[in-house]
């Protein structure tokens, strides 16, 4: 009996403990399955933050390139003449939202900065013969594009930005000569998104590198104080001649709640229904979410936020498309490009919210003229891309000019002021086997031939 009763006993104890080996065993693959699901939610949403940061600071980067561009166009202009370089230079800064100083460099010495002031010590510092920062300037002489360097500690104020450099060519009959760069100088405050903060004070770790061909490392833009590079997501941010990247991780979950879910598992197994249908509940709530700021970037990240019609991007995505299309069922694809007329006196004379304004009714007019085939997208400050498909050249000069009669009868009214819009286009047909670039090149020569010969012209 004594015998009979240690084996029931070594029976119930055997099978207690066989028991509570496979509820804690269920428990541990919940938790598992759990935190598993928590990190592909958790990485999911650090790529969402870390493409919306890297879409911000590529935003910033764009205009700074736009500073150095517009610096470039307006000393063409000008016959390389560098008279009215302070003129230049403060329309620039006071309209760039991240441009803090611009600046000139023939033969590559810093001769002229906008402002001044601060920067007094940059006058005179040879770029190319410095040997700290020599190569960027040679790699963006041999590149023919703009180089971004840095974070750099400015020799001027001690401060450190990142600098935009444009080589400018002249053609002296008919070769290239090197006259100098044309420089637009970036505070790293001004670059980094301000959501930033935000992210850490939410647990999220950050670190932004930029590019110095001056330096065998890459420089650190930002990095969280307790930075962490283990489980992290990389995000690239293209940067002209060079390649920023942007890294996003996350401090350690807080594993105490799992604790408690095994104690509970042991002693509430019925619980454990209730558990999976709150946490798959949650895990539902926090997919839709994800999705639904996905689709929002999506969306932001194609369309002018001024005007509401398609940006650049959006432009050259459905160029190519339509491009595709013609070369596949060879149908038809005009395109037009837009430049509106006197946009920087309206700007000067009535303020910047009017010209806003103006843009704003010029894109509703343009809305409002063409069919629903075709496509608008702002691509510049006051320059548009009209697509035209299954529409050849000669049916898209019938819609130009109809649009020309629209915007006649709908001039743009300002308070007591009625402003009548100008504007001159270029027009090219899609032909087989032709490139992107060379179709806009060829609409770019056509307005540019249009500009050339007056106000409100067509050229095609």
């Amino acid at each position: 009996m004594k015998q009979g009763k240690r084996l029931h006993r070594f029976k119930l104890i055997t099978f207690c403990a066989l028991l509570a080996l496979i509820m804690t065993g269920f428990g541990e693959i919940i938790i598992l399955r759990d935190a598993e699901h928590e990190e592909t939610l958790l990485r999911n949403t650090m790529q969402s933050y870390a493409a919306m940061i890297a879409q911000e600071t590529q935003i910033k980067i764009s205009n700074g390139i736009f500073a150095t561009k517009t610096l470039h166009i307006l000393l063409a202009s000008g016959n390389y003449k560098t008279d009215d370089f302070e003129d230049w230079a403060k329309h620039i800064v006071e309209n760039s939202f991240v441009a803090s100083c611009v600046q000139l460099a023939p033969d590559g010495i810093v001769s002229f900065s906008y402002p001044l002031e601060g920067n007094e010590e940059a006058i005179g510092h040879n770029l190319i013969e410095d040997k700290n920062r020599d190569d960027a300037s040679l790699k963006t002489i041999e590149s023919g594009e703009i180089t971004f360097v840095g974070p750099l500690k400015l020799i001027q104020n001690g401060k450190y930005a990142v600098i935009a450099r444009k080589p400018v060519f002249r053609n002296i009959d008919g070769e290239k000569d090197f006259w100098g760069f044309t420089i637009a100088i970036l505070f790293i405050e001004d670059i980094l998104s301000n959501k930033i903060a935000l992210l850490e004070q939410q647990g999220f770790q950050i670190q932004i590198t930029g590019d110095n061909p001056d330096s065998t490392e890459d420089p650190i833009l930002y990095i969280s104080d307790n930075w962490n590079d283990i489980g992290s997501i990389e995000v690239g941010i293209i940067v002209p001649n060079g390649h920023w990247s942007l890294k996003l991780n996350h401090s350690p979950m807080d594993s105490g709640h799992y604790l408690l879910f095994r104690i509970l598992t042991i002693f509430l197994s019925s619980m454990l229904a209730v558990y999976i249908y709150v946490q798959q509940s949650s895990m539902h709530s926090k997919q839709l979410e994800i999705t639904s700021l996905n689709k929002k970037l999506t969306k932001l990240s194609f369309t002018d936020e001024l005007t509401g019609v398609g940006n650049r991007r959006s432009g050259m995505y459905m160029l190519e498309k339509y491009i595709l299309e013609s070369q596949r069922y060879h149908k038809s694809l005009s395109v037009i490009l837009i430049d509106l007329d006197r946009f920087k006196q309206v700007n000067d004379k009535y303020g910047h919210p009017a010209g806003d304004l103006y843009l704003c009714h010029f894109a509703s007019c343009l809305k409002a003229s063409i069919r629903k085939s075709d496509s608008i997208f702002r691509i510049g400050g006051d320059e548009f891309l009209i697509l035209f498909p299954n529409t050849d050249q000669q049916e898209s000069m019938n819609a130009l000019e109809g649009l020309f009669q629209y915007i006649e009868n709908h001039p743009c009214h300002l308070d007591n002021t009625t402003l009548p819009i100008n504007f001159c286009a270029g027009l090219s047909e899609y032909q087989s086997d032709e490139s992107i670039n060379s179709l806009l090149e060829r609409a770019d020569n056509k307005l540019y031939e249009a500009k050339k010969s007056g106000r409100n012209k067509i050229k095609s």
